[in-house]
């Protein structure tokens, strides 16, 4: 699981560097710049993405990859789960990272408000360093 980890951290360092090797900010005429710049307006529809953060408190994280592989187990069942893993960090084995993927706004929702997804919130409640963190792509 730690190499995924590594990888799937490799690839974003990669895709955030890649419009102009990190040389320099977004400026002027800078084309590629210009064509995320249109990708991000584009009405969010279709696949949504998710990156969820959590850093559990030092010494439980055994006791959260149980709870979490539950959730995991379960959001697989999902009809509109297209992709679901859970990844440890290679550096900190306290910080982790939910990659989700879902076929659309209305599939998340359902996950979000889902009977394994609440008992996820509360078995981690007490195992939690800090807030989810969640982005949305």
């Amino acid at each position: 699981m730690k190499s995924i980890g590594i990888i799937l951290m490799a690839v974003t360092v990669a895709v955030m560097t890649s419009c102009n090797g990190g040389k320099k900010s977004c400026e002027g005429g800078d084309s590629c710049c210009k064509e995320n710049a249109v990708a991000a307006e584009q009405p969010k529809t279709g696949k949504k993405v998710i990156v969820a953060r959590l850093t559990v408190k030092e010494g439980k994280e055994k006791e959260f990859i149980e709870v979490a592989s539950k959730l995991v187990e379960a959001t697989h069942q999902e009809e509109g789960n297209l992709f679901y893993a859970l990844y440890q960090s290679p550096f900190n084995p306290s910080e982790f990272i939910f990659y989700e993927e879902y076929k659309d706004q209305a599939a998340f929702d359902a996950h979000s408000s889902s009977a394994h997804f609440a008992a996820f919130s509360e078995g981690t409640k007490d195992l939690a360093a800090g807030s989810l963190i969640v982005d949305e792509f």
